[in-house]
């Protein structure tokens, strides 16, 4: 009978792991050590719990969507006969209050799918709290500056808890919060610079702080993260990237130059990072810029109905070659 292995147990043990690594790699631990410690020990049977979907989990999750839509419905209800501080005793109260609920059943008990639950409610109802909060003390939660004060403090409650307790949806409420602090902040503080194109500047530098994270949580007990930032990582970088082309013939020569440049970078980088989500996002980006290009510098001389034939084939020809990247570099990798 194997010994069941939690998921804090998993958390440790890929910890250790990775010390063991490093200790090897820097020669403070040779292999020979390791092995022999492995050899001497008596050996146990760890079976891996893995996560399943049934019904129990699907109540709890079901249960919590409907609870946090009374707690919206309530407050919207009364919100206007409210006083400034009963809408924040009630709103920052039901964020506490379902976060210790929910910290107690995820931490003190087994049932983390049941604690779960009440932290997701708390965290979709702390921005509504915080902002509550800050509109009774002067600060307008809906300027830049407030919402820059809102999502800080987000940030802070969530990178905190999610190193505390481990609870996944803490990293994904993460990565929300800084994403509103950085667009708010840079609103409250250039808003006014007079580059029309800023807003598609942020979008490109987004874009690659989602990727940089993706590529070293790939080294990390947080994979479950990468293939997500690596999914709208790539889309924001490709779609800035095109924006900033502009759609009218030659409105932007360097970066017209550049984008093929950066699509090439997307399909290497999915035979070396054995990711087919760069060869997807890749190629239907590639499909976009061909058919863009057609119809800004092909469809007035040689007529739409040529330029959409040579369009085609052009596709045709990208969609052939994502196909045998994938055939020969990607599924041979994994087999």
């Amino acid at each position: 009978m194997g010994t069941v292995m939690t998921e804090n147990d998993s958390l440790k043990a890929s910890q250790l792991l990775q010390d063991l690594k490093l200790y090897v790699d820097n020669g403070t631990l040779s292999k020979e050590q390791i092995l022999a410690v492995l050899t001497t020990s008596k050996p146990t049977e760890f079976v891996q719990k893995k996560g399943k979907i049934n019904l129990q989990k699907i109540l709890y999750y079901i249960g919590g969507f409907i609870l946090l839509l009374g707690i919206i419905f309530y407050i919207g209800q009364y919100w206007n006969t409210m006083s400034q501080i009963t809408r924040t005793i009630i709103t920052l109260g039901a964020s506490v209050s379902t976060y210790f609920l929910g910290y107690y059943f995820y931490t003190r008990t087994k049932n983390n799918d049941f604690g779960h639950s009440f932290l997701i409610i708390s965290s979709v109802l702390f921005p509504l709290g915080i902002g509550t909060a800050l509109d009774m003390l002067g600060v307008s939660p809906t300027t830049s500056s407030g919402i820059s004060v809102n999502a800080a403090l987000l940030f802070i409650i969530y990178s905190l808890s999610f190193y505390s307790i481990k609870a996944k949806i803490f990293l994904l409420f993460t990565f929300i919060a800084g994403t509103t602090l950085f667009f708010s902040f840079t609103n409250f503080m250039f808003l006014d610079n007079g580059n029309e194109r800023f807003y598609e500047y942020r979008l490109l530098i987004m874009g690659l702080t989602y990727l940089s994270f993706g590529y070293y949580f790939t080294n990390t007990n947080k994979k479950f993260m990468t293939n997500l930032l690596y999914f709208f990582g790539l889309f924001i970088l490709l779609s800035s990237a095109l924006s900033l082309q502009g759609f009218t013939p030659a409105n932007s020569i360097v970066w017209e130059i550049l984008y093929p440049f950066l699509l090439v970078g997307i399909f290497y980088s999915s035979v070396k990072l054995q990711n087919n989500i760069f060869l997807i996002l890749g190629t239907l980006f590639t499909f976009g810029e061909i058919l863009k290009l057609t119809y800004e510098y092909f469809s007035n001389s040689l007529g739409w109905p040529i330029s959409l034939m040579l369009a085609g084939l052009l596709m045709m020809g990208i969609g052939y070659v994502s196909f045998e990247l994938n055939r020969k570099y990607l599924k041979i990798a994994k087999a």
